[in-house]
């Protein structure tokens, strides 16, 4: 007899989906410190989000000229309706984006996107942002991390996210400086309502 594995995960390809429960979980507010207290964006930058998804930091943002990438149709179709002032484009980021010509950045930001990312593949996003960035000129990423000070219910929702090279955060900042010798990490545990720990390496263009 034949069974059906349902993996709960898949509901989140949905846009609206997706929305819903970073809603639910406290995303936002999450969002709103992490551009406050960590991207530290000034009005007029330009800022390239990679793995923007249905464009939840673009609200956060003061003006300024943003571009938003992403592998998913539907979560930039979404992004799109939401967001017409912004420019949106599909790209495969693990590629390294070889037809990607918009010129250099002042930020580049990716919030999720390297614990979904294998390491070869994730050494050429990192690449293809160090060649993206202006000189002094940051790149930030955040995702989820495996830690020793995170309690035993955030160990279990990490362990339970999409995407499936999550690292310690260490590991992290060994791919970062590849690129950016003089990457640092923070590990965060409130960005969300409920247990949940968060790497967050800073590098600079030098």
């Amino acid at each position: 007899m034949s069974s059906t594995y349902f993996d709960w995960r898949r509901v989140l390809d949905s846009p609206r989906v997706y929305s819903s429960v970073m809603a639910a979980l406290g995303a936002d507010s999450g969002m709103q410190r992490f551009v406050r207290e960590v991207l530290r964006v000034q009005p007029g930058q330009r800022i390239l989000d990679l793995g923007c998804g249905p464009g939840r930091l673009y609200p956060h943002l003061p003006p300024m000229e943003y571009y938003g990438l992403d592998a998913n149709a539907a979560y930039l179709a979404r992004a799109r309706a939401l967001y017409p002032k912004a420019r949106f484009e599909q790209q495969d980021i693990s590629t390294g984006c070889p037809n990607f010509d918009l010129g250099e950045f002042d930020l580049v930001v990716a919030v999720g996107l390297v614990h979904h990312l294998p390491d070869a593949a994730a050494k050429r996003a990192l690449a293809f942002c160090h060649e993206r960035l202006r000189i002094g000129g940051r790149l930030i990423t955040l995702d989820c991390v495996i830690d020793e000070g995170q309690n035993l219910l955030s160990r279990l929702l990490v362990s339970g996210d999409r995407g499936r090279f999550v690292r310690r955060g260490e590991e992290y900042l060994d791919l970062a400086r590849a690129y950016f010798p003089g990457a640092n990490l923070t590990i965060r545990h409130d960005l969300l309502r409920v247990p949940y720990s968060h790497a967050i390496v800073e590098c600079e263009k030098r």
